[in-house]
C-alpha cells in the first residue's frame, strides 16, 4: 500500500471556507507554499477507513509547511501538497487546533474540483501527498520561468500593432502566451481589409524590434543563480528547451547563467514546437537521460502538454503567462510560485 496515498469520499463542508479563501495573506501563503491561487471554498474529505486515518494521523505528525496566521483571530495552519485523484494539483490545510478530527482533510484547489473532475457528494477520491521528484535532469523553459519578459512582449506588440490603429492590452499578450493561440489574432478583427497582409507587416515589425526591446525590457527572475546553483550541487544536468529566439540568450550569458546550463535547444533547433515534445526528446537524447528521470520546468499549458507527451515529470511556475487555475488544468505533477522552489522539492536520482 502506497503510504503517500489516502482515500476517502467526498463531502459539503460547512460552507464557511469560501471567505477565508479570499482573505489576501491566506491566498498568498498558498500561492507562495503550493502555487495554489485558492478557488473559493475547500474541498473536503471524510476518511472512513481506519487503516487510511492512521495513515493521515501519520502524515499529519511531523510534515507539512507552516501557515502562520495573518491577522489577530486567525489560528496558525499547515499546508501539504498534494494531488488529487492523480490530476489536480491543491493543497490540505491542516488548522492548528486543540480537538482538529482526524476523519477530516480540508483541501483547497485553484478551480473547481468537483466540476472539472465531475465528481458528487459522496464520491471516493485519492489524495496523493508530494514528495520529492527524483531526477538525473532539469529542463526549462525560458521566456516567464527564467525570464521575465512579459514587458518586453507587451512593448514590441504594442509598437508592431500602433502604426495600424491597433491597440494590445497585457491581458491579450498573456493569454496569448499561455495558450500558445495566436499572437495577433486577437488584434487584427477578422474583417480587416488584407487581413493577412496586416497581420505579416506586424509580425515583421515585432521581429525588427524583439532584439533592442528585450534588451531594454527582459531580466532573468532574482535569484537564479542561486537555483541552478543548488541544483547543480544534487548532480543533476541542467538544460534549456523554449521556443525563444536566440537573441534571449544575451541575458542569459550575464553572470554566467547560460554557463550554467549542459544545453540549449531553441525554436530554430526543431521543427515542430511545443506542445510538440520534439524538443524535450531531443535534450533527453543529447543528455543521454529517460523521460522518468527528467523535470521540465515552464509557465505556460503548453509547457505541461509537452511535458506529458514525452514522458516526464512537469512543474508549472506562477511567474508567466499562466496562471494557477490554467495550470492546474493540464495536471503538472507539481506547482511552485517560482524557480526558487525547485531546490526543495529536487533530488538526485
Amino acid at each position: 500500500m502506497d503510504m503517500n496515498m489516502i482515500e476517502g469520499r467526498l463531502v459539503r463542508g460547512l460552507g464557511q471556507a469560501s471567505d477565508f479563501t479570499r482573505i489576501e495573506w491566506v491566498r498568498r501563503q498558498f500561492m507562495e507554499l503550493a502555487g495554489i491561487d485558492p478557488h473559493p471554498g475547500t474541498v473536503n474529505l471524510e476518511i472512513l477507513d481506519e487503516e487510511q486515518r492512521e495513515r493521515w494521523v501519520a502524515w499529519r505528525a511531523g510534515r507539512g509547511q507552516l501557515m502562520p496566521p495573518g491577522a489577530e483571530g486567525f489560528c496558525s495552519a499547515r499546508c501539504f501538497s498534494v494531488r488529487i485523484n492523480a490530476r489536480v494539483p491543491a493543497a490540505i490545510v491542516l488548522p492548528e487546533v486543540a480537538g482538529y478530527p482526524d476523519e477530516k482533510i480540508e483541501m483547497v484547489a485553484a478551480l473547481p474540483v468537483r466540476e472539472h473532475l465531475s465528481l458528487a457528494e459522496g464520491d471516493p477520491v485519492a489524495i496523493e501527498l508530494c514528495g520529492p521528484l527524483a531526477a538525473k535532469a532539469v529542463m526549462f523553459d525560458i521566456d516567464g520561468t527564467i525570464v521575465d519578459s512579459m514587458g518586453a512582449y507587451l512593448e514590441v506588440a504594442r509598437l508592431a500593432a500602433a502604426p495600424h490603429g491597433f491597440e494590445v492590452s497585457g491581458e491579450h499578450v498573456r493569454r496569448s502566451l499561455a495558450t500558445g493561440s495566436s499572437f495577433w489574432n486577437g488584434v487584427v478583427p477578422p474583417d480587416t481589409p488584407d487581413r493577412d497582409t496586416v497581420v505579416k507587416a506586424m509580425s515583421a515589425h515585432a521581429g525588427r524590434e524583439w532584439p533592442r526591446v528585450l534588451r531594454e525590457h527582459g531580466r532573468t527572475f532574482a535569484g537564479l543563480e542561486q537555483t541552478l546553483d543548488d541544483l547543480k550541487r544534487l548532480g543533476v544536468a541542467l538544460a534549456i528547451v523554449s521556443g525563444a529566439r536566440p537573441e534571449v540568450l544575451d541575458i542569459l550569458r550575464e553572470d554566467g547563467i547560460l554557463d550554467r546550463f549542459d544545453t540549449v535547444i531553441l525554436g530554430a533547433d526543431v521543427a515542430r514546437r511545443k506542445p510538440d515534445p520534439e524538443g524535450i526528446l531531443e535534450c533527453l537524447r543529447r543528455l543521454g537521460i529517460a523521460p522518468d528521470a527528467a523535470i521540465y520546468v515552464g509557465d505556460s499549458a503548453v509547457d505541461i502538454q509537452a511535458s506529458r507527451a514525452a514522458g516526464v515529470r512537469s512543474v508549472g511556475v506562477l511567474t508567466g503567462a499562466a496562471d494557477s487555475a490554467t495550470l492546474s488544468a493540464h495536471w503538472p505533477d507539481r506547482l511552485l510560485s517560482s524557480h526558487s522552489g525547485l531546490a526543495g522539492i529536487v533530488e538526485p536520482a
